[in-house]
């Protein structure tokens, strides 16, 4: 059982996967935001660091 092989989605099976993932995070920060509160500048750092590594690279891919 092979289970990291290539897939290709179109453009709006990528939209759900986000709208997907939006929807959790949303639901997970509204129920356990006491948990998260604490963590909350390192945690905008880190996805801000990492959303503009995601950038550079899918930019750097033309």
């Amino acid at each position: 059982m092979k289970i990291f092989r290539n897939y290709t989605y179109s453009w709006w099976q990528i939209g759900l996967l986000k709208l997907a993932l939006l929807s959790i995070g949303i639901a997970i920060g509204a129920r356990w935001y006491e948990v998260f509160l604490p963590y909350f500048i390192a945690l905008v750092v880190f996805g801000l660091v990492f959303g503009f590594c995601l950038l550079f690279v899918s930019l750097g891919q033309r």
